[in-house]
């Protein structure tokens, strides 16, 4: 009997229920709480499902259900307490995965079969815990664990049965019920940005195709797939234009593009720009329908077909290649389902009218390409363009919609990793053969288990090479090939290659010139039959060794669904403010930390993070920005390259990546560079981990100012070692209220070496004493340098601003930004308004001290400094200020000191001192002494004063 629509509607709402509180607890990581929720939020559905006996409520449920089970098996590889479960439950998950989408092509054998292996692999898990259970070996919470596996297990088994069910029953009118509201569940991305509770990114790059009819559900809201800010939408809208055309990006609602156009289509955008080679053999622009009888569409198994040809994109079919064989090998489609119009079980297929569509990865995220079905054909008929010996439409019309993009089939070329990444999204990765750091068995390792598990496209580049040495090798110089397989067997590690022109092959080790190296053993093991190769195809076997010595990279792209958590920001990098050259100064540079979530536990790895900085390209054409991206500990921002965690290499590619071992619950700050800024840049960053993440902008202090000076002849003083160091340019720091943290950052016009310090008091700094430091910028940086503050108390400080070596003249600005309010004012410099007197003399061994005479007519503030600047080792001086009781006689009362005997390069002064009387002659005594009578040292006396006095030498005592 048919439930009620009532009693539907009271499911829906406690699904509703359940699936919220654990996308709650996903984005709150309380994976565990998420975990039993997702599960009971499963059996629920899978019921409906079973129920329903509407095919579109039907198809809405079944895209939920897969969408909320890859997230269980997500959590459960992640929470799994044993490092031994993970490949079983990466196994289970894939055969899962796998077998939805074979029952979504009504594929059912296929499908029954690789549920039975996805279960069972969790069937084998639950034996092991059973087992350690059993002995005591069993780890804390392993049994939670295991229930919810085991729950998991038995809705996956269900499935299956209900497969079963309804794949053998006839079909039946149901009684006509009233249908219950539409079902929409929540999302399992959580709506805070920055918190990705699972894989965003790239959106859609090889899921399941479950969330395809999850995306159909949501065509009413025709949404973007991510969620962006008010900045990166301006980003995104900026950099669709590519090579003069506008390529929007994807949304929701787009799969269900009009193709039925009537009437044959032509593109509004206008034919492709052709190839000089292209041109000279054009004989007309042909649509398929007069091409072929009867267009296929990626229909053909396998990569044999496809040839290259005229257009200079060997980097293009080389990734369309893998792809394709990978799709083959793997069941997956992750380059044509990319290709519209699609059939229901999600083929591509012909369109009479001659309108397609390709969703591409371009700038950041998936983009919608549309373009007629005209290609180039030149006058012997054949495509002048990447073809199908079978006639198939599929790989010319892929091409056709990358090269609208990269503006044109007069393409120059590229690497295959690039163009994987426009065709899947996938994480792009480039590793040189030749370079002194490569690891030729650490590579294999990788590149070998990825490409087993499904994970990896693989393709190899030839460097450049004299034309003798490639033709005796078989080989093109700076060519693409695609790896369409990789194997150990009988001791070698050996690749199956493909040149993309279908003809050319290698002539070395295990090729087909190569009788020796073949056992039957190994034909046997490869299925490789010497006849059959005697026809030219392209395709041939290399080892491993002799790719590493002949060919020049290793295009790798990673299936971001390896990684169960992604976070990203698209962003602009504006040519001002900041240097254009900004190797010393990173202030101005794009800046976001990253936080990776989860706890560590004792045993356990630190989790892998990649991150892939990508940046936009407006146009094809020689690629003259260099870029890298720095890594630093901390979620402060950085100011300039010191104490890198990882310092990043400047390449001119446009994509990046960064591996980084991470520390559950730390932070890192990523920095963003060029070489040279000569035009605003554009790009995405993206950061893949097993563990939660979260991405952010840099945090900037909330009060700042700048203020703009100059070292001139009085006031470039030099380093602390210098007598002049109290010439600096000075200035009050006061903050009020609480603990204040910041950064100083100080940039002069000219590339001297610069320094910045803070010491206590808020008073003209005149003696360098360590006691009153309070921070530095560390050693003496050519043209730029920063200076932490960090929980500082509140109160007054001076800022001494200073260059490497007296005299070096330049204009400075100084930026402080703190997270407090401040006031910022400048010290006048020592003797500021007072006439200055500039006295010479001479210490002698055993002889008195020198001193001076001071007479004034008027009352006046005097100060004296003292300095030995040529002496060598620096004697204890001081200075002091006594009335004068007449020649001959000891001096009078004292007036002011210097203090203490010191031997500091700035000398010794006193305070600023009143002295004489109105409408009287006043006498004072100036006597700079010495703590050690033995002293033979010059000296300079530098003498103060508002008024004029008269200063007089005066013969020392005998």
């Amino acid at each position: 009997m048919t439930e009620p629509a009532s009693g539907r509607n009271e499911v829906y709402a406690r699904i509703t229920e359940q699936v919220g509180k654990a996308v709650q607890a996903d984005t709150e990581s309380r994976y565990s709480a998420a975990l039993s929720g997702y599960n009971e939020a499963l059996r629920n559905i899978l019921q409906l499902i079973v129920d329903s006996k509407d095919g579109d409520q039907r198809t809405t449920l079944e895209a939920k259900f897969g969408e909320y089970a890859d997230r269980v098996s997500q959590l459960l590889h992640q929470l799994a307490p044993v490092a031994g479960f993970k490949d079983d439950l990466r196994r289970a998950q894939k055969a899962l995965g796998k077998a939805r989408l074979a029952r979504q092509r009504q594929e059912i054998e296929l499908a029954l079969s690789l549920y039975i292996g996805g279960i069972g692999s969790y069937q084998k898990i639950l034996r092991q815990t059973k087992e350690e259970s059993g002995n005591g070996s069993a780890p804390k919470g392993n049994s939670e664990w295991a229930r919810e596996l085991r729950r998991f297990a038995n809705t996956s088994l269900k499935e299956a049965e209900n497969l079963k069910r309804t794949s053998v029953e006839p079909a039946v009118n149901p009684e006509p019920v009233p249908e219950p509201e539409p079902l929409v569940l929540p999302d399992i991305v959580s709506s805070e940005r920055r918190v990705v509770a699972q894989q965003e990114a790239p959106p859609e790059a090889a899921l399941p195709s479950g969330e395809e009819a999850s995306a159909r559900s949501a065509a009413a809201r025709g949404s973007p797939v991510e969620r962006l800010t008010a900045e990166e939408a301006a980003v995104v809208r900026h950099t669709s234009h590519v090579n003069g055309l506008t390529f929007l990006p994807w949304l929701s609602n787009d799969v269900d593009e009009n193709f039925a156009v009537g009437g044959a289509f032509t593109d509004k955008d206008g034919q492709l720009r052709l190839s000089a080679k292209q041109q000279r053999r054009l004989w007309q622009w042909r649509r398929a329908s007069r091409l072929y009888e009867r267009p296929a569409m990626f229909a053909q198994a396998g990569c044999g077909h496809i040839v290259q040809e005229t257009v200079t994109d060997c980097s293009f079919v080389a990734a369309l290649c893998v792809c394709v064989e990978h799709e083959q090998r793997f069941g997956r489609r992750v380059v044509t389902r990319h290709l519209y119009p699609r059939r229901p079980s999600g083929e591509p297929e012909f369109n009479p009218a001659g309108k397609y569509m390709a969703k591409l990865f371009v700038n950041g995220l998936w983009r919608r390409v549309v373009i007629d079905d005209q290609l180039p054909v030149a006058e012997d008929g054949r495509l002048l363009c990447t073809y199908s010996t079978d006639g198939d439409l599929g790989p010319s019309l892929m091409e056709k919609a990358f090269l609208k993009v990269m503006g044109g089939y007069d393409f120059p070329g590229s690497n295959s990793s690039t163009d994987l990444h426009v065709l899947t999204g996938w994480i792009p990765e480039h590793v040189f053969v030749q370079d002194d750091a490569f690891d030729a068995a650490r590579m294999w390792t990788r590149m070998e288990r990825g490409w087993r598990h499904g994970d990896v496209l693989v393709t190899v580049a030839t460097g450049e090479m004299g034309a003798a040495a490639a033709g005796a090798l078989g080989l093109v110089p700076a060519h693409a090939y695609a790896v369409l397989d990789m194997r150990e067997a009988g001791g070698f590690r050996l690749l199956k290659v493909k040149n993309p022109w279908s003809s050319q092959r290698w002539t070395g080790r295990f090729s087909h010139a190569d009788r020796d190296s073949w056992t039957p053993e190994l034909m046997q093991q490869l299925a490789y039959d010497p006849d059959a190769e005697r026809e030219d195809c392209g395709v041939f076997w290399i080892d491993y060794e002799s790719v590493c010595s002949h060919f020049d990279a290793i295009h790798m792209n990673w299936n971001p669904r390896v990684f169960a958590h992604a976070a990203a920001t698209h962003f602009e990098w504006p040519l001002v403010p900041g240097p254009r050259q900004a190797l010393y100064d990173f202030s101005a540079n794009p800046q976001y930390t990253l936080r990776v979530g989860g706890s560590s536990r004792a045993g356990q790895p630190q989790p892998l993070v990649w991150i892939l900085l990508s940046k936009h390209v407006l146009k094809t054409e020689e690629n003259t920005d260099f870029i890298a991206l720095h890594v630093y500990r901390g979620c402060r921002r950085v100011y300039e390259p010191r104490a890198a965690l990882r310092i990043g290499e400047y390449v001119n590619a446009p994509h990046v990546l960064v591996p980084l071992s991470a520390a559950p619950g730390e932070s890192y700050t990523l920095v963003v560079a060029q070489r040279e800024k000569t035009k605003a840049l554009y790009f995405t960053l993206r950061a893949y981990c097993d563990a939660p993440l979260q991405l952010a902008a840099a945090p900037t202090p909330a009060f700042g100012e700048e203020v703009q000076g100059q070292w001139g002849s009085f006031s470039a003083g030099g380093n602390t070692a210098s007598p002049r160091y109290l010439d600096n340019p000075q200035f009050r720091l006061t903050v009020d209220g609480a603990r204040f943290s910041g950064v100083l950052t100080l940039e002069a016009a000219q590339k001297h070496p610069v320094n910045i310090r803070v010491f206590r008091s808020g008073f003209l700094v005149t003696r360098v004493l360590e006691v009153n430091a309070v921070a530095s910028s560390g050693k003496y940086r050519a043209q730029f340098c920063a200076c932490s503050l960090d929980d500082v108390e509140p109160g007054s400080y001076t800022v001494v601003l200073s260059t490497f070596e007296p005299f070096m003249f330049s204009r400075f600005k100084l930026a402080l930004r703190l997270d407090a309010p401040f006031a910022l004012a400048p010290i006048p410099r020592e003797g500021a308004g007072m006439r200055l007197r500039e006295l010479h003399g001479h210490w002698l061994p055993g002889a008195a001290a020198p001193r001076f005479l001071v007479r004034t007519t008027a009352e006046t503030r005097v100060l004296a400094r003292l300095q030995t600047p040529l002496a060598d080792p620096l004697p204890l001086v001081n200075v002091s200020l006594f009335a004068f009781c007449g020649a001959g006689s000891a001096p009078g009362p004292p007036v002011a000191s210097s203090g203490s005997y010191t031997n500091s390069p700035q000398g010794v002064a006193t305070q600023p001192t009143a002295m004489g009387c109105a409408g009287r002659s006043s006498d004072y005594l100036v006597v700079p002494s010495t703590w050690d009578r033995d002293v033979d040292a010059s000296f300079v006396l530098y003498f103060y004063s508002e008024h004029p006095v008269e200063i007089t030498p005066l013969q020392p005592p005998a």
